[in-house]
């Protein structure tokens, strides 16, 4: 598997560039690009040139950082890809269609369906190249759940004692977008006994005390500071950098 092309998109609301070198960092993103942040499973988009051709589409379209000459999507949530000499990408969710595809090809985001691309985070520092060669390293994370629902209650049992985790946060740990806020009452309300749900306030820090049961007791007995309903220790909330595994590479 080779790199064929890199894309960069350094600010929302504009098309990629394409670009002849990427710096990947280690559990931030691409240096310069808007998807870079912490703890974000979405930092990186590895497309394929086959649906390209198959969807009649140019390059960039798909809004891809990486296009690659071979399907990446035989490949499976939790693979490691090196690219080049040192780079490690760890593969987390296929990417789901967006309605955005309909203005390239009326019809396009259910036809594309399952071959969107695969999104990633990068595990380890490294310099990327067109032309790179792609290797699939000798790693393995586990993999994260396909449904939204799933991925909520995967990421909400791991959030530790005596940390929080706003809701904005907890939609981008997720990698569903902002739209997604209105399921968060449903999940909570159905979340299994045993999830740690009092863990997660609002964006604001404030207690989500009408879906949570005994919230403000739950985080005061792990030693939680709560003032007016409110969080009251920045120290809290659960840093972004730790959301996701990314191994000691």
């Amino acid at each position: 598997m080779k790199v064929v092309k890199l894309f960069i998109k350094d600010k929302p609301g504009v098309r990629v560039q394409e670009s002849q070198i990427l710096n990947l960092q280690r559990g931030y993103g691409i240096s310069g690009d808007v998807n870079a942040l912490p703890g974000n499973p979405r930092q990186v988009l590895i497309a394929s040139t086959s649906t390209l051709t198959e969807f009649g589409l140019k390059p960039g379209e798909l809004k891809e950082n990486l296009l690659v000459d071979t399907p990446i999507e035989q490949f499976s949530s939790g693979t490691v890809l090196q690219v080049g000499s040192l780079a490690l990408i760890r593969l987390t969710l296929p990417c789901e269609p967006c309605s955005y595809l309909n203005e390239l090809k009326p019809g396009l985001t259910k036809r594309i369906k399952g071959k969107r691309g695969f999104l990633g985070m990068i595990i380890r520092d490294g310099q990327v190249l067109a032309g790179d060669e792609i290797t699939l390293a000798p790693y393995q994370f586990k993999p994260l759940p396909d449904e939204a629902k799933g991925r909520f209650a995967e990421f909400v049992q791991r959030i530790p004692p005596g940390k929080v985790v706003k809701t904005t946060d907890l939609l981008m740990a997720m990698g569903v977008s902002k739209a997604y806020a209105r399921a968060i009452p449903t999940f909570l309300k159905k979340a299994n006994s045993q999830l740690p749900i009092h863990r997660i306030v609002r964006a604001d820090g404030r207690l989500l005390w009408e879906y949570v049961i005994e919230q403000e007791r739950s985080l005061l007995a792990e030693g939680v500071k709560i003032e007016q309903n409110q969080i009251a220790d920045i120290d809290a909330y659960w840093d972004s950098s730790q959301f996701h595994e990314l191994g000691n590479f």
